[in-house]
């Protein structure tokens, strides 16, 4: 897996050059299923490092506290989660405003605008629901409560639209005669 830095830095001159060549029109559909793509695989690799983090840091921390036998084990497993949950949203969060800035960048051809801008718009979305889901998980006074604010937001509920969005965008590219795999069903969160 190539490192982020190293990643943006492609992502970034790969968007200039095939943008520059388009002076502000469309690019042809191969030209923008490799540039959504490329686009779409750093947001990918982020979003599954962030999750990855959280996990093992979660599971560090909770399998520290029960080998120090701590009294309130419970407790500071739910403080431990809530922290760690409220940072990765606001990590998440971050990953997808810059997804959303390279999307904004990438100019579609005909065929997928719709479809481009339904899945910019659910992209949105969920990046505008992490502020109240961070605050209904910060909120929490259980493990439970933790998972009943993910599962009752905006952000749990955006996924379907996103997936979809996804799926749709692919199908269009695909029927313009162009290959695309956005990952659609693994891109959403990871959460």
């Amino acid at each position: 897996m190539m490192p982020l830095v190293n990643s943006s830095l492609v992502l970034a001159t790969s968007l200039a050059v095939a943008l520059s060549g388009c002076m502000g029109s469309a690019l042809t559909v191969p030209e923008y299923a490799s540039a959504l793509e490329g686009a779409t695989d750093v947001y990918i690799a982020e979003s599954q490092a962030l999750s990855g983090t959280f996990h093992r840091t979660v599971e560090d921390e909770v399998a520290r506290i029960v080998r120090e036998g701590a009294d309130d084990a419970l407790s500071e497993a739910t403080d431990i989660t809530k922290r760690e949950m409220v940072l990765y949203l606001v990590l998440l969060e971050d990953a997808m405003s810059r997804y959303v800035e390279h999307l904004s960048e990438i100019p579609p051809p005909g065929g997928v605008e719709e479809e481009h801008v339904d899945y910019l718009d659910a992209v949105k979305s969920v990046r505008g629901a992490m502020p109240a889901t961070r605050s209904s998980v910060d909120s929490a006074s259980h493990l439970d409560g933790i998972e009943d604010a993910i599962a009752g937001s905006g952000f749990q509920d955006g996924q379907l639209r996103l997936t979809t969005a996804c799926q749709s965008l692919e199908e269009s590219v695909r029927a313009e005669g162009t290959g695309v795999d956005l990952g659609c069903t693994r891109s959403a969160t990871n959460s």
